[in-house]
């Protein structure tokens, strides 16, 4: 039987005996084993590192990603470096190790996730639930996506959109309520929302729907020549561009159903903001907004005080943002605002960060608060 070693818990030398030759660990030479690893319980992580360092430290969401924040211990007498983190059981979040100041991924976690910085390792504690409805399924009937160019005076430039149509739309002549999404491609790419729109629709939770998916890049296989921190900055012009040219070039060529009570804007952090924006400033138009960890911190809280300020416009709003180190404080602020001037909001938060799979996990909830059956 193996004694646990001194100071070692008894938990993270079960995980220790997976990297480690069998005995006392401290007594053991170093072999062709890859470092890293971790243990969770309900409530915390124990993040483990083998090799020859001087310094090892986690860096991730929950630290804001600082590189000399949480340094890991070395065990006395060995090349074990240690560190534990409190967690909330349903939490989701990122890191990487970094070691003597070289950034790497966990060698000894499988789990990784791409975020819009890079791939990164991965903690999915044992409450937490994945988005499965995002995921393609077989044995259902599938929306089609067409691809073209929105060309706007306005903004003097074209932009690619992506407009889903719901099984069925070509067979029928109704019309459809339409949902406008900022950082279109990257909800498609990263969040799989077409998938959740077919899922929802298949299993009778939301009512088909147009949905408008706008990319900021003009050329989507170019990321430089995205447009959205000075589109989604508060950008009248965007707005206008929204209101006065997108919204009749979509109905020109879709059976989109008029008026504000039928269409909708959503996007995520800086999407987020000016989905929100648009929905206050022009009432009219969008009904419903959809703001996912928004930047409502842009120019010295500008949205909030507008909202404060002036009267309560006439659209739903659903708010929902993470709580390890995301959007939450000024989304409180917002959300309390809201109530208390009689707004009809909807409110989530969930133990996540700032990034697409936080936003994949709350599409449902929001497909169904704009167009759900129930």
């Amino acid at each position: 039987m193996n004694r646990i070693a001194p100071g070692i818990p008894g938990a993270l030398f079960i995980a220790l005996m997976q990297i480690l030759p069998a005995g006392n660990p401290a007594a053991q030479p170093v072999r062709a084993r890859r470092p890293g690893g971790f243990t969770i319980d309900d409530s915390s992580v124990t993040f483990v590192y083998r090799g020859s360092a001087r310094h090892v430290y986690v860096a991730g969401d929950p630290n804001g990603w600082d590189p000399s924040g949480d340094e890991m211990k070395r065990e006395t007498g060995t090349d074990i470096f240690v560190r534990r983190w409190k967690a909330d059981p349903a939490a989701r979040f990122e890191y990487k190790l970094v070691v003597d100041s070289s950034w790497i991924l966990d060698p000894l976690n499988p789990r990784t996730a791409e975020g819009g910085f890079g791939e990164n390792s991965e903690v999915r504690m044992p409450m937490y639930r994945f988005p499965a409805e995002t995921l393609p399924r077989a044995g259902i009937a599938h929306g089609t996506i067409d691809t073209t160019m929105f060309p706007s005076t306005l903004l003097g430039r074209r932009l690619p959109l992506y407009v889903y149509l719901p099984a069925g739309y070509r067979e029928s002549a109704g019309r459809y309520p339409v949902m406008y999404v900022t950082d279109g491609g990257e909800y498609l790419s990263r969040a799989g929302m077409n998938n959740a729109i077919d899922n929802l629709i298949a299993a009778g939770e939301i009512l088909p729907l147009i949905a408008v998916f706008i990319d900021p890049r003009t050329d989507p296989a170019d990321p430089r020549t995205s447009t959205r921190m000075t589109d989604y900055a508060l950008s009248d012009t965007f707005v206008r561009a929204l209101c006065e040219e997108l919204l009749p070039f979509v109905n020109r060529r879709y059976r989109g159903a008029d008026g504000p009570a039928h269409t909708a804007i959503m996007g995520a952090s800086m999407g987020g903001l000016i989905a929100t924006y648009a929905a206050f400033t022009h009432p009219g138009v969008f009904g419903f907004c959809a703001a996912q960890s928004p930047s409502y911190q842009w120019q010295n809280d500008t949205i909030i005080t507008m909202i404060r300020r002036e009267d309560r416009r006439d659209f739903r709003m659903f708010l929902c943002t993470g709580t390890i180190r995301d959007a939450e404080t000024r989304s409180r602020i917002l959300h309390d605002v809201m109530t208390e001037k009689g707004y009809r909001v909807t409110y989530r938060e969930s133990p996540e960060s700032h990034n697409w799979l936080n936003w994949r996990g709350r599409l449902a909830d929001i497909l169904r608060t704009f167009r759900g059956t129930r």
